[in-house]
C-alpha cells in the first residue's frame, strides 16, 4: 500500500524526517513537487522568444530543413 513520507534533501541524499518501517537496500520511488525554477518563472512570451533566440544564433551554419527541425524542437520544449 502507498504511503507518504516526509523527507528533506541534504548533501545529495533523502533524509526522512520520521523513522520509516523499510529493510535496508528497499528501492523506493520518489514524486516529487513541482518546485519554482527560473523556467517557470518566465512567462510563455519571454520562454519563446529565448528558444528562437537559441536557434537563430547558429543561423548561418544551418540549412532550411534544420531550422524547421530545430523550430519544431524548441516548440516541443515549452
Amino acid at each position: 500500500m502507498p504511503q507518504t513520507i516526509s523527507a528533506t534533501y541534504e548533501h545529495g541524499v533523502f533524509v526522512p524526517n520520521t523513522p520509516v518501517n523499510l529493510p535496508e537496500h528497499t528501492e523506493v520511488k520518489l514524486l516529487l513537487p513541482e518546485i519554482a525554477s527560473k523556467r517557470n518563472q518566465l512567462t510563455k512570451a519571454e520562454m519563446s522568444f529565448l528558444a528562437l533566440r537559441g536557434i537563430c544564433h547558429n543561423l548561418a551554419e544551418t540549412d532550411s530543413v534544420e531550422m524547421q527541425k530545430n523550430i519544431r524542437n524548441e516548440w516541443r520544449g515549452l
